[in-house]
């Protein structure tokens, strides 16, 4: 049996993504294969598809064409609440714009966040002050819009 850090973390064939039906494709990715055991770093000019792909990647958007597979599972072919919770248990994203929710606290966002998880939700308030405290939140009880940008992003 291979060993798991040589199994493709993401595979992507024939992609092709258009915000709209008659346009040219915004985006093209033939083909890349991305394995557990390495890294790639994606750069590019504003406006030239990063975030585009990283949705896609993410099942927050659906390609035009293609397949995209992370772990095994292709998130466009999970519908609903059972995307949500492959994206909360596989694939970890911090936004450009944090995304959070406003009035609440940082350990409420952060429980928030737990529901899409494998977590017990009698374990959800521990598990979130713990890891408030590990990036630094000193004030978990604080409303996110109380916080520094720096502390807004970690609770993101």
């Amino acid at each position: 049996m291979p060993e798991l850090q040589d199994q493709p973390a993401l595979t992507i064939q024939g992609l092709r993504h258009r915000y709209a039906p008659n346009q040219p494709p915004s985006l093209i990715v033939p083909e890349l294969v991305l394995n557990t055991s390495e890294q790639m770093v994606l750069t590019g000019s504003s406006g030239s598809g990063k975030s585009t792909l990283l949705h896609l990647i993410a099942g927050l958007m659906d390609p035009s064409e293609g397949t995209i597979r992370v772990a095994g599972t292709c998130p466009q072919s999970l519908r609903g609440q059972a995307r949500d919770k492959f994206r909360g248990r596989t694939i970890g994203m911090v936004f450009q714009t944090h995304h959070l929710l406003m009035g609440f606290s940082a350990l409420e966002n952060v429980m928030a966040a737990l529901m899409f998880s494998d977590i017990p939700r009698g374990s959800h308030r521990a598990r979130a002050k713990s890891l408030l405290d590990t990036l630094g939140i000193a004030t978990p009880d604080q409303r996110v819009e109380r916080l520094s940008v720096g502390q807004q992003q970690r609770v993101a």
